[in-house]
C-alpha cells in the first residue's frame, strides 16, 4: 500500500514539473477564462444552449484527451525508452500498480482545469436544459476519459515508435477539436431539424466510447505482464 502511493507521489511531482503538462493546464484555464467571458458578455446568446453545451463538451473532451496523452508520452512511453521502467520493476514492484498509479494521477492532473472550464459555465451561463442531464453528460465523460487515460498508458509500453505516436495523439484530437468547432452550427441545425435531443446524443457518444474503452483497456490490463513490458523494445524516431 505505501509503495503504491509513493508511486503516485512520484508521478504527480515528475507530471506536475513538466512543461508540457503546465502548458497545458494553463491553456485551458485561458480558454476556460475567454470563452466564460464571451458567455457574461452574451456573445454566444443568440446560439442556444445547444451550442454552448457543444462547445463545452468539446474542449473538455478535446483538452483532456491532449493533456492526458501528452502525460502518458512524457512519462510511460519515456520510461519504457530510457528503460527506466525496467529499474522499477527491477525493484520489486508490478507493472500493473504503475500502470494503475500512472493513469490514476494523470486523470485527476488532466481533470481539474476542465472541472473548473466546467464549473465557471455553470455558474456564468443560465442554462434552460436540466442540471441533472448536463451533469451526467459531464460525469459519463469524465468516467470514459478515465478508461481511455488506462488504454492509451497500456498501449504505450508496446510501441516502436514512440515519436510517432505522440503526434498521431495531439493530431487527432486537435483535429476534433477543430472539426467540431467548425462544423458546429451545422451540427446544431442538423439536430433541430431532425428534433433531436443533443443531451442524449451526447450521452449515448459517452456510454459508447466508455464501453468501447473500458472492454479494451480492461482486457489488456489483465495481459500486462514485467516479462512482457521488459521484452518490447522502442525508438524516438
Amino acid at each position: 500500500m505505501n509503495d503504491n502511493l509513493n508511486i503516485n507521489k512520484a508521478c504527480r511531482k515528475y507530471l506536475l514539473k513538466d512543461t508540457d503538462v503546465r502548458l497545458n493546464i494553463v491553456l485551458t484555464l485561458l480558454i476556460a477564462i475567454v470563452f466564460n467571458f464571451l458567455l457574461y458578455k452574451n456573445v454566444f446568446a443568440s446560439r442556444g444552449d445547444y451550442y454552448i453545451l457543444l462547445m463545452l463538451y468539446v474542449f473538455i473532451i478535446g483538452f483532456t484527451i491532449i493533456g492526458s496523452n501528452a502525460m502518458v508520452v512524457n512519462l510511460t512511453a519515456k520510461d519504457k525508452l530510457n528503460k527506466r521502467i525496467e529499474f522499477i520493476l527491477a525493484s520489486g514492484f508490478d507493472i500493473k500498480d504503475i500502470i494503475k498509479s500512472y493513469t490514476k494521477e494523470m486523470w485527476v492532473i488532466s481533470s481539474i482545469p476542465s472541472f473548473v472550464l466546467f464549473f465557471m459555465t455553470y455558474l456564468i451561463y443560465d442554462f434552460k436544459i436540466d442540471f441533472k442531464l448536463i451533469f451526467a453528460v459531464y460525469i459519463s465523460l469524465v468516467i470514459m476519459l478515465y478508461f481511455e487515460v488506462l488504454l492509451f498508458n497500456i498501449i504505450s509500453l508496446y510501441q516502436k515508435n514512440f515519436k510517432f505516436f505522440k503526434n498521431l495523439v495531439f493530431f487527432v484530437s486537435s483535429l476534433l477539436i477543430y472539426l467540431v468547432a467548425s462544423f458546429s452550427k451545422h451540427i446544431i441545425e442538423f439536430i433541430d431539424k431532425h428534433n433531436v435531443n443533443l443531451v442524449y446524443v451526447l450521452l449515448g457518444i459517452n456510454i459508447v466510447l466508455l464501453i468501447i474503452f473500458a472492454s479494451f483497456s480492461i482486457i489488456k490490463y489483465k495481459k500486462l505482464s514485467n516479462e512482457a513490458v521488459i521484452d518490447k523494445e522502442g525508438t524516438w524516431s
